[in-house]
């Protein structure tokens, strides 16, 4: 179950008009009929899952983390602190963890416990739709016995991780994991209240009462296609550093639309895409930031041409990169070639892992193209073929469908 996926080509700036002070839209000031601070959200893509084991998209990633906590979240510096896990250990050979959990609930009332972690990450291994499984893999946290799971198919074995009792989460790596903390802040590994999931079945995490929260929210609208609302959850056990009660997030495909509705009022933040920014870039309500995220070609390794990897490199060598983010784009991203972006992290130099890992999809322009050519000759007569017919899937929205007719041409 090793799924690969080949890069495409950039790290993004996200820009966008953000309500503060007395600037945008004013739902964040009035609140709604119900009483409290509302802040309304607009996203260009639709809730996809809220399922953390099989979602795979920003959005339902941003959702699942309104109402789901994990052993260990973010502070305002974007410093790992400790969320679920009220403290943890580290062995000295630095290849187990040992989480204590602090009290925390569930939004039906049980607690949260240890075996809601083992539960939830044995799922995500042996789940052969699981996206992300390669995580629990010595390619991510490096648990025990992921490799052997996801890689090699061995069902009958159980990932190193296990509750000594409710609350101490004992975790055991293959090897140290120096990334293994940062993982546990993001969605696929946090927990799931195993016999809620079961009960649910294939229906977990597709509508309103099949979700647990343990977050600082719950979901209590979700119109499929078009919005979620999540409320405030009482029960969170960091409850009282809540400031917002209310948070709506509108699925609006068109950025103009959105636009729109932050100047009536009706949208305290939307992100623009490269033919508004001229418009709003001197908005006291605009803002840049940077953000590591990426676009990537995935292959289907089921159709016998994509399986050729020299058909796989000719595609990927020949994408224009920088004339895509400057011309198509434009929105402030930047060429990536390679899976980590800049200023992510460092490299075992103490470099920005960027500036040193080389790849062949640094080539451009001419060099690309002949690069190119060359891999595409080599998988033709390897497959035997005079010419190879694809197609490409995209999302409609912006700017997915702008950068796939790019690719396309």
């Amino acid at each position: 179950m090793n799924r690969k996926v080949t890069l495409l080509c950039t790290a993004a700036a996200c820009m966008g008009l953000a309500a503060c002070g007395n600037g945008g839209g004013s739902n964040a000031e009035a609140g709604t009929a119900e009483g409290g601070k509302t802040i309304t959200i607009a996203k260009e893509n639709d809730v996809v899952s809220l399922n953390s084991i099989l979602a795979i998209d920003q959005k339902s990633f941003d959702v699942i983390g309104m109402f789901t906590e994990g052993l260990m979240t973010l502070d305002a510096d974007n410093n790992i602190i400790p969320a679920i896990a009220e403290s943890y250990e580290l062995s000295d050979d630095q290849l187990t963890y040992t989480f204590k959990l602090r009290d925390a609930k569930w939004s039906n009332g049980e607690a949260v416990k240890a075996q809601d972690f083992v539960f939830a990450w044995n799922e995500l291994a042996h789940n052969d739709e699981a996206e992300y499984s390669y995580l629990v893999t010595d390619d991510g946290a490096c648990i025990k016995n992921g490799n052997e799971i996801v890689y090699d198919g061995k069902d009958d074995l159980d990932l190193g991780v296990t509750a000594k009792d409710d609350k101490t989460l004992v975790v055991e790596l293959d090897k140290k994991s120096p990334q293994f903390l940062s993982l546990m802040v993001f969605p696929s590994f946090y927990p799931i209240n195993e016999e809620f999931y079961k009960e649910k079945g294939d229906q977990y995490g597709l509508a309103v009462e099949n979700l647990l929260a343990n977050g600082p929210y719950k979901v209590v609208e979700w119109t499929k296609g078009n919005s979620v609302k999540v409320a405030k959850n009482a029960d969170y056990w960091d409850a009282g550093n809540v400031k917002v009660d209310n948070i709506i997030v509108n699925a609006v495909p068109d950025f103009s639309t959105s636009a729109l509705d932050f100047e009536n009022g009706n949208t305290d933040w939307t992100q623009l895409n490269s033919t508004l920014i001229d418009r709003y870039k001197d908005n006291e309500a605009f803002k840049e930031e940077p953000e590591s995220c990426l676009w990537y070609l995935q292959y289907n390794y089921d159709n016998k041409d994509l399986a050729n990897k020299n058909l796989r490199k000719a595609i990927s060598t020949v994408v224009d990169r920088k004339d895509l983010v400057e011309n198509v784009l434009k929105d402030g991203s930047t060429v990536l070639t390679g899976f980590v972006p800049a200023g992510f992290t460092t490299g075992p130099d103490g470099k920005d892992y960027r500036e040193t890992a080389k790849s062949p999809e640094a080539l451009a322009g001419e060099d690309a193209v002949k690069a190119a050519q060359e891999y595409l000759d080599k998988a033709l007569k390897e497959l035997g073929k005079d010419e190879v017919t694809l197609t490409l899937l995209c999302d409609s929205s912006d700017p997915a469908k702008p950068v796939a007719e790019y690719i396309q041409a």
